[in-house]
């Protein structure tokens, strides 16, 4: 489970582990602290890695199809919308390597 370091706490770490998760939550220095240890931040940068092809897609889906707000009222209306759309990105990166 990857996320940003927002949900960086003890709490949340604890629950993933519970859940069988593996932890991809990215540190942050405590307060009062200067800086994380090196290690720390290698993770981070490995973390950041996966994240940002994720987010990159998602960024996309925002800018170019407009999925900042749902057009229809209902779940399953919105699910179709969501499913559309990946299918439209994913034609498009397809195409793009074909070329």
């Amino acid at each position: 489970m990857f996320a940003d370091k927002g949900y960086s706490s003890r709490a949340n770490r604890e629950q993933l582990a519970r859940n069988g998760f593996c932890d991809g939550i990215m540190s942050k220095a405590p307060r009062g602290l200067p800086l994380m240890s090196r290690v720390e931040r290698g993770v981070n940068r490995l973390i950041s890695s996966v994240r940002a092809k994720v987010e990159r897609a998602f960024g996309t889906f925002k800018r170019n199809y407009h999925l900042c707000r749902a057009r229809y009222l209902g779940q399953d209306k919105v699910e179709l919308e969501f499913h559309l759309v990946a299918m439209a990105f994913n034609l498009k990166k397809c195409w793009a390597m074909v070329k």
